[in-house]
């Protein structure tokens, strides 16, 4: 299956609803009141450890410092400030309006593609940005019946969050050699993200007793760490064989499942405006298409 054409469509509907489910452990995992570099610090500890596993495994390099700035750029747009700011948003939003605003990446990535003219403006693909601009005004203007008086300024939060993919998606593609292997890469920028949390959050006293392992919270940070993992090789995988913009269509499945994994775990309600934010939504990643990669090749590896 692997120089089937149809590989990359199993790889984004995998990673997709993998990524949906994120969302409702979030919410699990914030639910204790931990504190969100605490969060983040411990899932990126337990990715690292995994990756380093792999790479181990694979015999692949785990960390080359000429490649430091890779590594620490993708730590930043990929892992720390997107894994921070869900988690401070998580308590104040649901899962359904957080999957939503991931939505936005294949959006913003064709916008930066635009800008760098990696990629030709394409009317149909405008109209697609500003459906999805009008999405996110359907779920920040209306009153959502959330719990928190702040709610609109915390799904902004999360549309950074998608910038910040969207910024990291295009650096793959665009400005990494195409023979750095996927694992390296992951492994690295993991790494990075964990010498730069732990002694952040040790400096900041957030830390947790060692019994807070066993808790719910622990638990779901484990799991999203996990499965983020495997959604993050599947996705960047196939960032560099089938282009960015093909590869941010995973954003259908992600919002899909997550609306859906919301409603099953936590028997979320919707507004209109919720679901009328996600039909627009739909319609204007329906209109920013997929890019032709050809001749795209990863280095030659095993997932």
């Amino acid at each position: 299956m692997r120089n089937s054409p149809l590989l990359p469509y199993f790889l984004i509907i995998t990673a997709g609803v993998v990524w949906g489910g994120t969302f409702s452990l979030a919410l699990i995992a914030t639910a204790d009141g931990t504190h969100p570099v605490m969060l983040t610090s411990y899932q990126v500890v337990i990715s690292a450890i995994f990756f380093i596993g792999i790479c181990l495994y694979s015999r692949v390099p785990l960390f080359r410092l000429q490649r430091l700035p890779i590594y620490t750029l993708l730590a930043l747009l990929g892992i720390i400030l997107p894994d921070l700011l869900y988690y401070f948003a998580a308590p104040h939003l649901n899962a359904g309006i957080l999957s939503i605003t991931v939505s936005t990446v294949p959006l913003f990535t064709y916008a930066i593609m635009w800008a760098m003219r990696y990629e030709q403006m394409i009317l149909k693909r405008a109209l697609g940005i500003l459906l999805g601009m009008t999405a996110i005004l359907l779920l920040v203007l209306p009153d959502q019946e959330l719990s928190s008086i702040n709610a609109s300024y915390w799904i902004l939060a999360v549309v950074l969050c998608a910038v910040c993919y969207a910024i990291e998606n295009v650096y793959i593609s665009e400005g990494i050699n195409i023979d750095l292997d996927i694992r390296e890469l992951l492994c690295g920028s993991n790494i990075v993200a964990t010498i730069i949390l732990v002694p952040t959050t040790a400096w900041m006293g957030v830390g947790v007793p060692v019994s807070w392992i066993l808790t719910p919270a622990a638990l779901a940070i484990s799991t999203i760490a996990l499965s983020s993992t495997l959604a993050y090789m599947m996705f960047f995988y196939t960032i560099r064989t089938a282009g960015p913009v093909f590869a941010s269509q995973c954003a259908y499945i992600v919002t899909i499942s997550g609306i859906l994994w919301g409603i099953i775990i936590f028997a979320e309600v919707h507004t209109i405006w919720v679901w009328l934010s996600v039909a627009v939504m739909m319609a204007g990643l329906a209109l920013v298409t997929p890019a032709a990669r050809a001749g795209t090749k990863l280095a030659e590896q095993t997932i």
